[in-house]
This record gives structure tokens, C-alpha cells and sequence, in this order.
């Protein structure tokens, strides 16, 4: 018997087929489209899939998902079809198998947490690093979800309120996700980017506007992580998404958590920072983990 993994992304929808020893024997993708109805939607997701030994189908998906598989918040346009509907349901009803879904980023978190770099902790957070801030809290037993199913919804940590709108918070994914990267970068630089990796790039090349948007960069996403110490102080916090896999990042996050926290814990934090060891399939792995829980 073997298990199956869905991603659903706001640009790519990632299948795995996983064996009950957590190895993933086959994974492949497609494109996610954009449907008008949440029955072609779910068609689309569901169509020509090998259901052959399949045990149980678990689904990380973006928004606040509650403990019915309700989805509670929109993400990006082309799954905001899902809103409102029960993931749960609507794939069960197409492929007659039981099904679990979760949060995408504490999906990733969850499977770090359970077979992963926060394996054996009593505390740890996870943060995932993309076009938003993914975030998940755990304490020794799994997941915290909090009163309203938002803890650990790090995208929205306010750093204070935004200049081209009144009265609304500046949250911590407009500075610190790849997205905010690119978007700093563009503020100064004539050549302007599309992708996160040419800013890193440019880095390399000792680009000007490139060494100085990433600095400014990384200096929020140390506010962000600093937030997290003060707030649940947990033994470790993984970061994820593909630049935690960039030796030259996690060094350069280390070396400025030393030397640009000052305060009265400057000397008592000992947070371990690491990356995530599953990094890409955490999110497939950590599905079907949560799936298996029943």
C-alpha cells in the first residue's frame, strides 16, 4: 500500500505517491489553472489519478483551513475557488478515499516536526519562505492552531502600517518574502527583476542595489524571526522554501542574528536557527503524515 500527496499552489499542483516508509516513489506536477466553478476545480484536480493501492490522500492547501476541511480565507486568484468549500468532501466524493487536508506551511512544518529537523523538540516554529510568509507553531504533541486556526500565520506579523493605504498594517510578507525582495530591489535598480534568484544573483555580482536590497532584506526577516523568540521561544525554528537551501543565506542569517540582536535576552536566547530538511517535498510528505494521523 502507498499514500498520495497533493500541493495545491497558486501555480503548480504537486502529486507524490509515498510509501508507508515515507519514501517518495513517484511525484510529478501541472499547471493550476483557473476555473469559474469550485466542480471544475475539483475535477481538474481530481482527474487521472492511479488510485491502485492507494491507502489514504493527504492535502496541504493555501488559507486557513479549520478542522472540517473548510476553507476559511482566499489565496492566490487561481485557488481562490476554493473558499467556502470542503476540500475533504469534494475530493473524497471523486476519488472514494479517505482524505485529510492541512494548511500548506503547516504542512511543511509538520512533517519537519515529525521526521524532519524539529523531530524530538518540545517547541519549535517554521518558517517557510516564498511569495508570502508561511509560518507553523508546535509544541511536543504537533501543530498549535490557536482559538481562530491563525497561529502561526507569520505573513501577517505587523512591522507597522503601510504607506499607500490608510490605516492598514504593514505585514511581515511585504518585506520579508521573496516577493518583498524583489520588490526592494525594484525600488532602486534602472534593470528591474522578475525573480527572486536574479536579485541573488546580482549579489554574487557585487550589484550595489542587489548587496543593499538583500541586507535590507535579511535584516526583516531577523525581525521576524526575533519576533517569534520573544513571542513562543521555542528550542528551534526551520526555515524553508528554496533559498534555505543556499548555504551563503542561513550562514549570513546566523551571523546578523548575533550581531544585530541587542536587548535585555540578547545573551539568554538560545533558539537554534537550522533550514528545513525535507525543504520541496515537505509539503507532499507532510500531508500524507497528517493524513495517516486519521
Amino acid at each position: 500500500m502507498k499514500d498520495l500527496g497533493i500541493d495545491i499552489g497558486g501555480t503548480f499542483i504537486k502529486y507524490a505517491y509515498i510509501s508507508k516508509d515515507n519514501t517518495i516513489i513517484k511525484k510529478w506536477k501541472k499547471e493550476t489553472k483557473l476555473f469559474s466553478t469550485k466542480d471544475e476545480f475539483y475535477d481538474y484536480l481530481c482527474e487521472d489519478l492511479d488510485l491502485v493501492d492507494v491507502d489514504v490522500v493527504g492535502i496541504s492547501a493555501p488559507g486557513v483551513i479549520d478542522d472540517d476541511s473548510t476553507v476559511l480565507s482566499k489565496a492566490a486568484p487561481h485557488v481562490q475557488i476554493m473558499y467556502q468549500t470542503n476540500v475533504n468532501q469534494e475530493v473524497m466524493h471523486r476519488l472514494h478515499k479517505r482524505v485529510k487536508t492541512i494548511n500548506d506551511a503547516k504542512s511543511a512544518g509538520f512533517c519537519e516536526f515529525s521526521i524532519g529537523n524539529g523531530k524530538g523538540t518540545k517547541s519549535s516554529a517554521y518558517f517557510i519562505i516564498g511569495t508570502g510568509i508561511g509560518g507553523c507553531l508546535c509544541d511536543e504533541k504537533g501543530i498549535i492552531n490557536g482559538h481562530d486556526g491563525i497561529a502561526g500565520e507569520f505573513s501577517h506579523l505587523p512591522l507597522g502600517y503601510r504607506e499607500d493605504r490608510e490605516n492598514k498594517t504593514l505585514g511581515l510578507s511585504h518585506r520579508a518574502s521573496m516577493s518583498a525582495l524583489i520588490d526592494i530591489y525594484n525600488a532602486t535598480a534602472k534593470e528591474k527583476v522578475t525573480y527572486g534568484h536574479e536579485v541573488t544573483e546580482k549579489y554574487f555580482q557585487h550589484d550595489q542595489h542587489a548587496l543593499l536590497a538583500v541586507e535590507q532584506w535579511c535584516r526583516y526577516i531577523i525581525v521576524g524571526l526575533y519576533m517569534i523568540i520573544v513571542m513562543y521561544n521555542p528550542e528551534i525554528i526551520c526555515i524553508g522554501g528554496g533559498i534555505s537551501q543556499e548555504d551563503w543565506f542561513i550562514t549570513k542569517i546566523h551571523t546578523m542574528m548575533k550581531d544585530e540582536i541587542e536587548g535585555p535576552f540578547k545573551g539568554l536566547i538560545t533558539t537554534k536557527i537550522d533550514r528545513c530538511l525535507y525543504n520541496n517535498d515537505a509539503n507532499l510528505l507532510g500531508a500524507v503524515l497528517y493524513a495517516r494521523k486519521g
